[in-house]
């Protein structure tokens, strides 16, 4: 009877393994299918890119690859933690999750899109064909314009036939627009009162010198104008010459401002092929001056750099046609689209007093050395990210605080100025 029992027992200890690794199974479907594990993808045409048909194996390696990459270079982890509340690092199971539920090379580019906007950072990102086509041609017309491999950490990817064929593209740079629509406006909104401008791009090569002239040509025109506005809202970057070069045009007096950018590594190892040029060890950085600094640009990082920025006005000795003698109050717009290039202009700006800012805080991503580009193993996709942390002058970090401007108001852009309620403060200012 006791033996008989026994098998009843076992029988029944059986069947409750079998039922709670059915019940483990249905639970682990269910969890599975949550919407945050499944992505939904176009045609790989729609993204310009040719499908390769990578194994689930190739994926999650090409993962770990940049997981690697990131961890040992991206600076912002903490910031990101602060600002958004999400553990990019302890994610890690969750984006294999992801991952190993795509089922098209799309889809795992969709994919990496959405891991990669986890950290909330516009420097970061996976290219798709017509982003690739742009940096191709700003690399290769970057190249010819300088003569040298300025940007030689770009040559491995952009010279690379694998990835040239996963993104469909021959070479051929004639067709490739950097820009969709002119970047530059101007306007006088208030006739012998307020001079307008808008930036929508700092724009690089034939346009940048183009509309440079139209910048000097207008300033010509409105320089007795007591107010002149220059809009750089929804602006995300580009060139710092853009910027640079129309300050010097309204510049009344050399103006400078120095800021402390760190990095975690300075050398190139496997995962990472770009090196910047004249790092100094943190060891070697004043410890009363680090004092100052958050812990964490302390305890995380290895090296630093500072960068000067000296702006001189146009040299009118040798281009007369430059001098722009312009004595009104100039204001800048921003909002927190402002990003890389714009940020870096909106902050000399507020620390030299060049300009009164107003509307939001901006965006931030100061950067002074240009975004590494490197390429995943297997699939061949290309990847931006961040390895810099710039520090605003008073020592905060850049990407976290962003640049606060002296008037805050909304920042909402209006074609009718009169609704607009960052050029009513701008007409208001100085009326009492």
């Amino acid at each position: 009877m006791l033996k008989e029992m026994t098998r009843k027992q076992e029988r029944r200890f059986i069947a409750a393994i079998v039922l709670i690794v059915l019940l483990l199974f249905m639970l682990e479907r269910v969890y599975n299918n949550r919407d945050e594990f499944q992505v939904v993808a176009k045609d790989e045409s729609y993204y310009g890119i040719v499908e390769a048909k990578l194994l689930t194996k190739e994926k999650m390696q090409d993962f770990e690859y940049l997981y690697d990459v990131l961890e040992e270079n991206y600076p912002f982890f903490k910031v990101n933690e602060r600002l958004y509340g999400i553990d990019w690092l302890g994610n890690k199971r969750k984006y294999k999750r992801l991952i190993r539920n795509t089922k098209s090379d799309a889809e795992f580019l969709v994919a990496m899109e959405r891991i990669l906007g986890d950290l909330n950072d516009n420097h970061v990102s996976i290219l798709d064909g017509e982003d690739f086509r742009r940096f191709y041609k700003s690399y290769y017309l970057s190249l010819a314009e300088t003569g040298n491999f300025r940007d030689f950490f770009w040559h491995d990817t952009f010279s690379s036939p694998y990835v040239m064929y996963r993104y469909q593209f021959d070479g051929n740079i004639n067709d490739v627009k950097l820009y969709k629509e002119p970047v530059l406006e101007t306007n006088v909104l208030i006739e012998d009162e307020l001079a307008y401008m808008r930036i929508k791009k700092m724009a690089s090569f034939d346009t940048a010198k183009e509309d440079y002239n139209k910048i000097k040509e207008f300033l010509k025109e409105v320089e007795d104008y007591p107010k002149l506005i220059i809009d750089i809202r929804g602006n995300d970057g580009g060139e710092n010459d853009y910027w640079i070069d129309m300050v010097k045009l309204l510049a009344d007096k050399p103006l400078s401002v120095e800021y402390y950018s760190f990095f975690k590594s300075g050398h190139r190892y496997k995962h990472d092929p770009y090196r910047v040029e004249g790092l100094t060890t943190i060891k070697q950085l004043d410890e009363k001056v680090l004092a100052q600094f958050p812990e964490e640009v302390k305890r995380d990082f290895n090296y630093y750099k500072t960068y000067s920025i000296q702006i001189e006005p146009a040299d009118i000795d040798h281009n007369l046609d430059d001098k722009i003698d312009f004595r009104g109050k100039i204001y800048l717009l921003v909002d927190r689209n402002v990003y890389g290039a714009a940020e870096n202009f909106a902050a000399f700006a507020k620390d030299t007093g060049f300009a009164t800012l107003v509307g939001e805080p901006t965006g931030g991503g100061k950067v002074f050395e240009s975004i590494p580009i490197v390429f995943l193993p297997n699939s061949k996709f290309a990847i931006r990210y961040s390895r810099e942390l710039g520090l605003n002058k008073d020592g905060t970090i850049n990407m976290e605080t962003k640049t606060i401007p002296h008037i805050q108001v909304d920042a909402t852009y209006y074609e009718d100025f009169n609704k607009d309620k960052c050029v009513q403060e701008v007409i208001k200012d100085g009326e009492n």
